[in-house]
């Protein structure tokens, strides 16, 4: 498994990765990045802790590409897509022009992504310093780092369907219990943490924010957490080693992503009462080792990557809709018309880094997007 966690891209073990960026963090955490913090995002805290292509054969390889140069803006019509990378950037991905644009320096070591939902503003989380970078999206500017934790490090981010709060999913290194840590994104402090299971690595928040969905991959469960209490609720044994979750765009049925080397997608029925979901038998087959999915917009179908191809399956049947794309995927998020979804594309076995787009409906892929760095995490901007 490749040294990462997350998710949205994701997932090696963050505690291993905790105690190796263990002596980074000493001279990391709570040090901003590079820019002034940016209109519209938070400042840090001193004292605050698809797709059915029918596609045969592997991405083809290509020329590690250079660093792309400065580009104009791109037309404010063409689809945008943010993508965190290992190399420390945030990439800009102008989807309708088939381009990177300029990578945000970021952080040290990118690990997940989210954009609040009046789309002016991306967070991304460091693995290594345990950090939470602002980047203004109309300027393209990082602002100062949040400070969550040291000697920890963070698997996964979501913020809430109000834009209030980010939540943050942080595994200690010295324990095997993590944390969940909320952000006041009006203040950018980080409050108390609320404990989860062993080891999390991704959390999805429901779309009325009533709650948050929290896999503990170390213990095989999924803990509920009642927002905005942040009271958790008895974790939800789903077994095996979960290592994503999508909850539906109507909150009926979240999937969870389980397994490594072949790994199957487990739905839960959700009530209003997280202690009355109920686990279903899983539906359907990871292509290779798991690594995320992604829910279309009007919840029909999901797309699935994992180590050796990425599927798009029918809701709620779990039912393959045409051909695996062959590849090594790490990461994926669908446009918010739901035509498309953009693969991660990893670098090595010959391939380079690359950001894939697939269609949703007519299952023709495009042409790869090269990126300077592996990315880890994607998210769109919201329409």
């Amino acid at each position: 498994m490749r040294e990462r966690v997350a998710a949205e891209g994701r997932r090696g073990h963050l505690t291993a990765i905790a105690v190796v960026g263990a002596a980074i963090i000493l001279t990391v955490a709570g040090c901003g990045s590079a820019g002034a913090t940016p209109s519209g995002a938070t400042t840090s805290s001193p004292t605050a802790a698809g797709a059915s292509a029918s596609v045969s054969g592997a991405v083809s390889a290509t020329p590690t590409p250079p660093t792309p140069a400065p580009t104009s803006t791109p037309p404010a019509s063409d689809l945008i897509a943010y993508a965190a990378t290992m190399d420390g950037n945030v990439v800009p991905v102008d989807v309708t022009a088939g381009r990177a644009e300029t990578p945000i320096p970021a952080d040290l070591r990118p690990e997940a992504i989210a954009i609040t939902p009046n789309g002016r503003t991306a967070y991304v989380a460091d693995a290594f310093a345990a950090t939470v970078t602002p980047i203004d999206l109309t300027t393209g500017v990082a602002g100062a780092a949040i400070s969550i934790a040291s000697n920890s490090g963070i698997s996964s981010i979501a913020i809430s369907p109000n834009g209030a709060t980010a939540y943050v999913a942080v595994v200690p290194a010295v324990q095997t219990d993590g944390v969940v840590v909320p952000i006041d994104l009006a203040t950018g402090v980080p409050e108390a943490g609320i404990p989860v299971g062993a080891d999390p690595v991704a959390i999805a928040i429901t779309p009325d924010g009533s709650a948050a969905y929290v896999v503990d991959s170390g213990d095989g469960t999924i803990t509920p957490i009642a927002l905005p209490s942040g009271t958790p609720d008895p974790g939800i044994v789903v077994g095996g080693n979960p290592v994503d979750i999508a909850i539906t765009p109507n909150g009926g049925s979240a999937y969870v992503m389980d397994g490594l080397d072949t790994g199957s997608v487990i739905p839960i029925t959700l009530s209003t009462n997280p202690t009355r979901d109920v686990v279903e038998p899983a539906i359907a087959v990871v292509s290779g080792e798991a690594e995320a999915i992604a829910i279309a917009p009007d919840g029909s179908r999901a797309v699935v990557v994992g180590g050796t191809g990425a599927n798009l399956i029918s809701l709620p049947t779990g039912a393959q809709v045409g051909a695996t794309i062959s590849g090594t995927f790490t990461a994926v998020a669908i446009t918010p018309d739901g035509t498309t979804a953009l693969l991660g594309v990893a670098g090595g076995s010959g391939a380079s880094p690359a950001v894939l787009p697939a269609g949703l409906s007519a299952g023709a892929s495009g042409a790869p997007i090269p990126l300077a760095g592996e990315p880890v995490a994607i998210a769109f901007r919201p329409a």
